[in-house]
């Protein structure tokens, strides 16, 4: 895959959270589907769909949106709830806008698309009695490919603004962060740089503090 054929936002993301071995995520599951919401909201920015308005204290809204700017379902849903909050003086807050992206089809809807383009097979099995879905990656080099895309980005001298997806691997680095792929995907002391570039870009990017903010709560409840 060459770096300006890169997928959408969470798609790459999924792709890196692949265990090739047990057909299952590395990402803890219980959060998987709020950092996808952020790698959704990511793309709609990236693509001009939406624009995002920091305040004080680090705290962002999202102040003006493109109604036809979808790339799939998932995320004309969300430009359809922000459709009929252009009705209202009051504009979103983002991590009000990362829990408007349902469990379904929310992470199911891009796992479908990737297993409909051969990126993931299914195999399903019973387990006690139950049945029980597998996703084996039937590209694995992909993931690594995204890895080392996103690394080149991060330490490049310029921060990789001479490359076409620069800002798409800042804004993806920031939600491996927040997803705790990050020593996973850049073990060891080799990685430590890479590693310390996307948590500052966690911290940095709004959509990246939205997520974080998000899943804080949702583990305090």
């Amino acid at each position: 895959m060459a770096p300006h054929d890169a997928l959408p936002l969470p798609e790459e993301l999924l792709l890196l959270c692949a265990d090739p071995a047990r057909g299952r995520f590395l990402s803890p599951s219980l959060h998987l589907n709020q950092v996808i919401a952020g790698a959704v909201l990511a793309e709609l920015v990236l693509t001009g769909a939406i624009s995002v308005e920091v305040h004080r204290f680090g705290s962002a809204r999202i102040t003006g949106y493109q109604p036809f700017g979808a790339f799939d379902q998932v995320s004309a849903g969300v430009l359809h709830r922000l459709e009929a909050k252009g009705k209202s003086r009051f504009r979103p807050w983002l991590p009000e806008a990362v829990q408007w992206i349902p469990e379904r089809p929310g992470y199911g809807h891009y796992l479908d698309r990737l297993v409909a383009r051969g990126y993931y097979a299914v195999e399903e099995k019973r387990f006690l009695g139950l049945p029980r879905k597998r996703y084996p990656a039937q590209r694995p080099d992909l993931a690594r490919q995204i890895s080392d895309r996103v690394a080149a980005t991060l330490l490049a001298p310029d921060g990789g603004a001479a490359r076409p997806t620069a800002e798409r691997d800042r804004q993806l680095a920031g939600l491996i962060d927040v997803a705790g792929l990050e020593r996973r995907r850049y073990p060891g002391r080799e990685g430590a740089p890479v590693r310390r570039a996307a948590g500052r870009l966690a911290r940095d990017l709004p959509v990246c503090r939205a997520v974080r903010h998000v899943i804080e709560r949702k583990s305090g409840d």
